[in-house]
């Protein structure tokens, strides 16, 4: 049985590394995987050994909460970067006057006479240090309650290593304060305090923490986009009266109408009216697509311009929309091979570096040749503040949620971090024909008879392949009608369909079901011909003669070939496999520059070529779209679908291709070889920093006069973990620009006056949007200016007088 559970508390790699641990060991669970950036936990356990309570009270035990996926009361759900923010600026009000007090006196300051150590002060010196760097150690005591638990638990984490750090800095200056005011050396002791170490420790770790959530959330940020695409709010038809509803009451069935500027709610057909809608958050495609009746719509898709009436077939959870957050939530909370490496080193790290301190402190011990604060404590104190494991712990995951988010947008969903490093190692390239290279919905061109009557053999025709869900099945239909009721249909997979029809057998399919069959000279000439030209043929015969042949074509899209010359710059091998005969396979391979294909394959025999690849070393994709498609994208190291597929076909593939255009597969190349590159940067800076920032604050390097103090490691760490976050950050600017379109629609740019605000430009882009032939309207409220996208040129009077009407000034207009 497979899980998934929402997890809150954690704060760095050693949490995550704790709670795998822990769940991991007990009784009945075979897989446990945690993941810090996605806040979650997936686990499979055997449900007649294990029950749920047991692993909430596991995780609960540790310190962290637990709730089943989606069931985050919204009370928890508060932003950590919020609180983390307020600590910081109370830390620092705090801090502030601690450090004039401790270091202003260095510096010839001036500090009050009851407090100055300088003056035979030093008991009210010292007291004032330590009751305000015991109220900042208060703000920040989640360090310490975090830290302690998880040490009793044994999953020492980064918690615990600033609770050490800043604890026994403060332990120690406490110890030197007892002293003080017992008269032992007071002058010399008050001025070995570490009271402003303690508390400049939690100040900068805590603004680290704080600038590190809000990068954190910028990684999501994707997945935020999405769920703003989905309307609270929608207009639903009831008996030709339009009322407005919750999204989360719409039923399958129910009339919705959508206006321009509003989003498509659910996953419907269009029952009337057309519009020009842009699926750009969906799809990554950048231009407006022209939609009318009985056209499939989606969720997330923004009406651009038109009113259109749609029928509801995809509510809740089963719309498009829904359906890739889970996925790029899934993915971006899964963990790459590459992580392994990082979490095994991330769950001994914290011990490791509390034995690093104790070996620095008792080395100085022996160096020094007695106790020596400045030595022994400062360098102990700086080897727990400076080391990292949150830099290790987020050099994985951080990339990964980052690059699944910016592929959504793109329309590309990875299924998980396994499947985006693997598209790293491809070397060979299978693609099905039918709507992957091609469009996918193939037209009757040609229907000849032979010695039979036309519509005889047309009426038996479609009422065979009625009875059949292939896609060239439905061409004839369309084209013939609904035809004869025959009886015995029965379905061969690759090579078509018999019936009888008034106690007579009849075969309607490709060349092997009718090898038995006589076929006239005429007949196999004409076929020959339609082949040639790319048609596919499908062959209509009774026991002894074919009567009559039905030639279809599937035309090819529009950016296959690119993408073919794409994959081919690449130095992959690319090849074709089809169901067609051999003729039609090579017209559509000439035709979008594919120099090997495979024709006449049946479903294994595609999942045989592909182990054949693999058999001689390939590291194999396969791209397909049908149910017949799903074995081979099985077995492939990447299985990739095409959004418009089948649901076994998405549901076998390890990524998913949204927008229907082959040239997307270069951008998937592209991004996964981009994010796998940002990761191994990530995981050196990670590893070389704590190899070289370790031995540095345990004073390896003093005798050259290269140390730090503990408030300086402090900084140090926090710049680590940030400088993860933001090079991962950087993917969020990724652009494939081989794959820039040009606009074929006219552009006009118009330069506006008077605007000032969002709801000016939304005025302006609404106006504008209501003219005749206009595809978009882009209004860019800085720079003062809108761009509007056309099907035929806009009159300049007609704009003009739209923007005065919307009350503001037209400056000038540019026809591009």
């Amino acid at each position: 049985m497979e899980k998934r559970y929402d997890i809150t508390g954690m704060t760095c790699s050693a949490c995550s590394s704790g709670i795998e641990r822990a769940v991991g060991k007990l009784n009945g669970v075979s897989i446990c995987e945690v993941s810090l950036m996605g806040k979650s936990m997936r686990i499979e356990y055997d449900e007649n050994i294990l029950n749920e309570e047991e692993v909430f009270s596991t995780v609960t035990s540790l310190g962290y909460g637990i709730y089943n996926e989606g069931q985050q009361p919204q009370g928890e759900v508060k932003s950590v970067d919020k609180k983390l923010f307020i600590r910081f600026i109370i830390s620092l009000c705090l801090l502030v006057p601690l450090m004039y007090v401790s270091m202003g006196h260095m510096l010839g300051a001036p500090i009050p006479d009851f407090i100055n150590p300088h003056h035979g002060n030093s008991q009210w010196f010292a007291l004032y240090q330590a009751i305000i760097s015991a109220a900042i150690i208060g703000v920040n005591y989640e360090f310490f309650k975090n830290g302690t638990v998880a040490v009793f638990k044994r999953v020492p984490n980064m918690d615990t290593l600033v609770a050490l750090g800043s604890g026994v800095s403060f332990i120690y200056s406490l110890v030197l304060t007892i002293l003080i005011f017992l008269g032992n050396n007071p002058s010399a002791n008050a001025m070995n305090l570490h009271f402003e170490s303690a508390a400049m420790i939690l100040t900068l770790v805590t603004v680290g923490k704080w600038l590190e959530e809000k990068s954190k959330r910028k990684t999501g940020g994707e997945i935020e986009k999405l769920l703003k695409l989905a309307p609270d709010i929608v207009t639903k038809e009831v008996d030709g009266n339009q009322i407005t509803i919750s999204v989360k009451e719409v039923k399958v069935g129910d009339i919705l109408v959508v206006k321009q500027g509003e989003y498509i709610p659910v996953d419907g057909v269009i029952l009337s009216g057309n519009a020009f809608v842009d699926k750009c958050a969906v799809t990554g495609e950048s231009l407006p697509v022209e939609v009318t009746e009985n056209d499939f719509v989606t969720s997330a898709a923004i009406v651009k311009s038109g009113v259109i009436r749609i029928r509801a077939e995809k509510v809740g959870a089963e719309t498009t929309l829904s359906k890739i957050i889970k996925m790029v939530k899934e993915a971006g909370a899964s963990k790459a091979p590459l992580q392994k490496i990082a979490d095994k080193i991330a769950g001994i790290f914290v011990p490791a570096v509390v034995m690093i301190s104790l070996i620095t402190f008792v080395v100085w011990l022996i160096i020094d040749g007695g106790f020596n604060p400045s030595h022994c404590v400062t360098y102990a104190i700086s080897v727990l503040v400076v080391s990292c494991p949150c830099a290790l712990g987020l050099a994985t995951p951080v990339a990964i949620m980052t690059a699944t988010g910016k592929a959504a947008s793109l329309g590309i969903l990875y299924k998980d971090a396994e499947s985006l490093q693997k598209v790293c190692n491809l070397n060979t390239i299978l693609l099905d024909k039918t709507a992957t290279i091609t469009e996918g919905k193939p037209k009757v061109t040609d229907f000849i008879t032979f010695e039979c009557d036309r519509d005889f053999a047309l009426q038996l025709a479609a009422g065979i392949e009625k009875n059949s869900n292939h896609p060239l099945a439905k061409c004839v239909v369309e084209y013939a009608g609904n035809g004869f009721e025959v009886s015995e249909f029965e379905y061969l997979v690759g090579q078509g369909a018999k019936a009888v029809y008034k106690n007579k057998n009849y075969l309607l399919g490709n060349i092997k079901l009718i090898q038995n069959v006589n076929i006239q000279p005429d007949v196999k000439q004409l076929a020959d011909s339609f082949s040639e030209s790319g048609k596919t043929v499908i062959y209509l015969a009774d026991n002894k003669r074919v009567i009559a042949l039905i030639a279809i074509a599937d035309t090819v899209k529009s950016g296959s070939a690119d993408a073919i010359a794409l994959i081919k710059k690449r130095n992959f091998k690319v090849a074709m496999l089809t169901g067609d005969e051999k003729r039609t396979a090579s017209a559509v391979a000439n035709g979008v520059g594919i120099d090997e294909f495979i024709a006449e394959v049946m479903p294994e025999d595609k999942l045989k070529a592909v182990e054949n690849c693999q058999t001689v070393g390939g590291c194999v994709a396969m791209v397909g779209d049908g149910i017949n498609d799903s074995p081979a994208l099985k077995q492939a190291d990447v299985g990739i679908a095409i959004g418009s597929g089948t649901d076994v076909a998405i549901d076998s593939a390890d990524v998913v291709l949204v927008s229907e255009d082959l040239r997307t597969l270069d951008t998937m190349f592209d991004l996964s070889k981009a994010t796998v590159r940002n990761i191994k940067q990530n995981l050196f800076w990670a590893f070389i920093y704590n190899v070289v920032m370790i031995p540095v604050a345990a004073g390896v390097f003093s005798a050259l006069n290269f140390s730090f103090n503990p408030m300086i490691a402090a900084a140090c760490m926090s710049l680590s973990s940030l400088f993860v976050v933001c090079n991962a950050l950087r993917l969020l600017l990724y652009k494939n620009k081989k794959l820039i379109k040009e606009d074929n629609f006219m552009k006009t740019i118009v330069n506006i006056e008077g605007m000032c605000c969002e709801h000016c430009a939304k005025r302006v882009e609404d106006k504008l949007s209501a003219a005749a032939n206009v595809v978009s309207v882009d209004v860019k409220l800085k720079k003062k200016l809108a761009v509007i996208r056309s099907r035929e040129e806009v009159s300049k009077e007609e704009i003009t007088a739209l923007v005065t009407d919307a009350g503001y000034n037209v400056v000038s207009i540019e026809v591009k």
